[in-house]
């Protein structure tokens, strides 16, 4: 009688002396009574509220069943440049390419700086073209000047000329060389105004041009979110945004993850490269293939969803990486892992519902044999959410009842 607990030996005690007691007085009808009381609890046993299930052997995958969320492993950030009124946007989920249209900014006002900017360009452009003019022609006249003046002091001594006519062109060439010294620094300064008309246009052109955001490659839009808590929601258009403010990510969708809590129960039957299935709540036919990446190192309490404070629970964090690469696989969807711990080839397993714990956690059954139903311990291996694997106490095509007989 080793296999029932104090509790239940006791009982079957106190019934055998309640036996010997009535065979003494009235044993034909002791014998009655407990025929008749065999067949009622046989018919309690078998009734609807205790199902049964065969001992069955075979293939048994064990998987561990997880929600999380699914996000892209490497992403782009497209961040406001300026605080410019947003006039349109791409549609979120729309698959872009690199040079697409992301974001148009108002730019009215940019457009009419850049085009005052490129008059004063084009001014300052001819400005430069006049001095260039000048400056060449007085580089002539004073060349010519100077070898006018440099042929005269021949003739002066030859008595062609007056001294007074030497004097006067060497002053018209001391004239000229001044006058080329002046218009070379005019070219110089036509030059900086030009160099400042150039930085002033640029930089009006790179405000209008940053009125256009280009995808700077190909990706999937998802739109950014701001503010906090319950108010917290996605950019929209005709907002204005503040500089450095997060508008749009461009993730890379061919390599997508999945971020899930394990509880620190289960947590020490995964390892990295642990192969899993993953299903989409968006696409509930679809299973793509993965296999956790990373696991967390250290424990962290569990957030209540609802208030956002950690609660008694300890879990770690776990990616997996999803293989598969699918347009429908989209940031932030819900997917569930069922992640594969363990396959069996052979073994014996019953339902997880058909095994109970005795008062010093020992693993029972309760079999069902020739009419009757009688408790059994058994040694238990690994178990998911439906069966559980028999090491030993059972064997192949015994029945087992799916609750605990009140009449044992």
């Amino acid at each position: 009688m080793n296999e029932f607990s104090p509790k239940m030996t006791q009982l079957l005690a106190n019934k055998n002396r309640l036996a010997k007691v009535g065979l003494m007085i009235l044993a034909p009808l002791v014998i009655v009574l407990f025929w008749l009381g065999s067949n009622f609890l046989a018919s309690e046993n078998d009734g609807p509220a205790l199902r049964s299930a065969k001992v069955k052997r075979g293939p048994l995958t064990i998987k561990l069943i997880e929600s999380g969320e699914l996000r892209a492993q490497d992403q782009v950030t497209i961040s406001a440049v300026t605080d410019k009124r947003i006039l349109w946007l791409v549609p979120e989920g729309k698959w872009v390419e690199k040079g697409d249209t992301l974001i148009r900014y108002e730019s009215e006002k940019y457009e009419i700086a850049r085009g005052e900017g490129e008059s004063a360009l084009l001014f300052s452009q001819a400005a430069l073209v006049k001095a260039v003019s000048d400056l060449e022609a007085q580089q002539m006249r004073e060349n010519s000047l100077r070898k006018s003046y440099e042929q005269l002091p021949v003739l002066v001594k030859k008595g062609f000329i007056m001294e007074y006519e030497l004097d006067r062109a060497r002053l018209a060439y001391i004239e000229a060389k001044s006058n080329t010294r002046s218009l070379e620094a005019a070219l110089e300064a036509a030059r900086a105004k030009v160099r400042r008309a150039e930085q002033a246009y640029a930089q009006q052109d790179r405000k209008l041009r940053q009125g256009v955001v280009l995808a700077p490659r190909a990706g999937l839009a998802v739109y950014a979110t701001f503010g906090d808590g319950e108010t917290r929601k996605k950019i929209t258009m005709g907002m204005t945004p503040l500089e450095g403010m997060d508008l749009l990510y461009l993730p890379d969708v061919s390599s997508m993850l999945v971020d899930i809590q394990v509880s620190e129960v289960d947590v020490a039957k995964l390892k990295i490269g642990l192969p899993a299935e993953v299903r989409v709540d968006a696409y509930p036919d679809m299973v793509f293939k993965g296999e956790i990446k990373t696991i967390a190192d250290l424990a962290k309490r569990k957030l209540n969803f609802l208030t956002g404070k950690a609660n008694g629970a300890k879990i770690f964090e776990v990616t997996l990486q999803v293989h598969d690469r699918d347009l429908r696989l989209k940031p932030g969807l819900t997917a569930t892992l069922d992640i594969v711990l363990n396959e069996y080839a052979n073994e014996l397993y019953v339902p997880v519902d058909g095994i109970f714990f005795d008062g010093e956690s020992n693993a029972l059954v309760y079999v069902k044999e020739r009419g009757k139903i009688t408790a059994r311990p058994v040694s238990i291996g690994d178990s998911n959410d439906r069966y559980v694997v028999i090491q030993a106490g059972l064997q192949e095509g015994e029945t087992i009842v799916m609750g605990r007989p009140g009449t044992l």
